[in-house]
């Protein structure tokens, strides 16, 4: 292949534009702006251009918005031009009509505590410590022990469930402002503020955790009987299966790394939308 930039600094330009305008263009149109000959053209399209060029017709091309990652010549010469390697991914799509999503609202300190209880959960060795300390008799209620089935086996197929599941969680930032106390008059505010009693309105800044389950009716933890041969009894049932591991799993390890807050609110929506308020009860 020749070493000579001057096409290629054409082709980056050629593509840069019909990339900002999305203009459809074709082959000729191509190879004039660039000067390379038919052989040429195929060359360059399957070794460097295919993940690039999306064909619209028989004729006529689009630029990816691919091509963005490589919006300088320097980027699209070093990534494009001296490599031969597939520069987007196919995708094809999934729907989960049924999710159940929870979102944790805490203030921002917690944070740091937060992620290194909930990353303890990303590991199989602490993920079986847990399941080991749960309720014994709830847990088989959810997952029913399997016939011949060991301890081993049992745990280990609760594991491969929970890993499908939990694949990770998202954390965000959101600022607010919360009254303290009671509601009182602005004088009385004014009054508190100025004594220093304490402020009636706080600013605070909250981490929002989510996490996202899709629901479906294939259920490695419970054989399907002919009464739960109904779908949405299935998903149904599903549904309060995450919601029992997720209050036990990671609601407990929330709750117990956390300290110094009066509530923490967790926020259900998806299949079903509720909020959760943990109040601290006050010591004796």
């Amino acid at each position: 292949m020749s070493t000579n930039r001057e096409p290629q600094k054409k082709a980056f330009q050629f593509l840069l534009e019909k990339c900002n305008t999305q203009q459809l263009f074709t082959v000729n149109e191509f190879k004039t702006a660039t000067g390379w000959s038919e052989e040429s053209f195929k060359t360059y399209r399957s070794k460097q251009f295919k993940n690039l060029l999306i064909p619209m017709d028989e004729d006529r091309f689009r630029v990816s918005f691919a091509f963005r990652r490589f919006g300088t010549w320097q980027k699209f010469r070093d990534s494009v031009v001296t490599q031969n390697r597939r520069l987007t991914r196919e995708y094809k799509r999934d729907v989960h009509e049924n999710v159940v999503v929870f979102e944790f609202f805490m203030p921002l300190r917690n944070e740091e505590y937060l992620r290194d209880a909930l990353d303890g959960l990303f590991y199989k060795d602490s993920l079986r410590f847990r399941l080991k300390a749960l309720p014994e008799e709830e847990l088989h209620e959810q997952a029913p022990v399997l016939a011949g089935e060991n301890d081993e086996n049992y745990l280990n197929r609760i594991c491969d469930w929970l890993s499908h599941k939990f694949i990770g969680y998202s954390i965000s930032h959101v600022s607010g402002r919360f009254r303290s106390g009671s509601l009182k008059t602005r004088e009385e505010a004014i009054q508190d503020a100025a004594s220093k009693t304490h402020k009636y309105l706080v600013d605070e800044t909250t981490a929002v955790v989510r996490f996202i389950f899709p629901c479906t009716d294939q259920n490695p933890l419970r054989e399907m009987t002919s009464i739960e041969a109904n779908q949405r009894e299935v998903i149904q049932k599903e549904a309060m299966r995450i919601r029992w591991f997720f209050h036990q799993l990671f609601v407990g390890s929330v709750l117990e790394i956390v300290s110094g807050e009066d509530e923490i609110w967790l926020l259900e929506t998806g299949m079903s939308n509720q909020l959760h308020i943990y109040t601290a009860e006050d010591e004796e």
